[in-house]
């Protein structure tokens, strides 16, 4: 008997779905479910062999959404590697989320964000992966993001009050 027979419909490949779906703050996982966070090629490799949920997040190491896009390739082609198909696992995005009270704002608070940034002093930008959006936006923003990238859930990270009271 494999994990993957014990585990309920929604984690099975039959439920993946063609957008993603969200979560707040943290995914409750059932039991038996194997979940990896690889942050290098071999534990890729790993991943592809045992997991059921990859979750991913832009890093320094994976700066863009292009970045990212070229991780979630490599995951599928380790997962072939190892005789498993894409719908053999969920890939989960972590993503930040930055809400304003306006679309004026979104501008200003991206200009804020870009300087914060710059003074830093690191060698990427992280803010430049968050999504800044309103409040009426914010789940069409959300789905626009992470769409492209073909992941199964994403995983809201709120940042601020604003944003925490907007998600829930």
């Amino acid at each position: 008997m494999t994990l993957l027979t014990t585990i309920p419909t929604p984690f099975l490949p039959s439920a993946r779905r063609t957008a993603p779906r969200l979560h707040v703050d943290r995914i409750d996982l059932p039991d038996g479910v194997v979940e990896a966070r690889p942050e290098s090629e071999s534990q890729i490799a790993a991943a592809a062999r045992d997991a059921h949920v990859v979750r991913l997040r832009h890093t320094a190491a994976v700066p863009s959404d292009g970045a990212l896009a070229r991780v979630i390739a490599l995951v599928e082609e380790e997962l072939a590697a190892a005789g498993r198909h894409r719908d053999d696992v969920r890939l989960t995005l972590e993503l930040q989320v930055a809400v304003v009270p306006d679309a004026r704002a979104v501008a200003r608070k991206r200009t804020e964000l870009s300087h914060l940034d710059a003074l830093s002093g690191l060698s990427w930008s992280p803010s430049a992966t968050w999504v800044v959006t309103t409040a009426e936006r914010l789940v069409d923003d959300v789905l626009a993001a992470a769409e492209h990238l073909d992941v199964d859930d994403v995983l809201l990270i709120p940042l601020g009050d604003r944003a925490a009271s907007a998600i829930r």
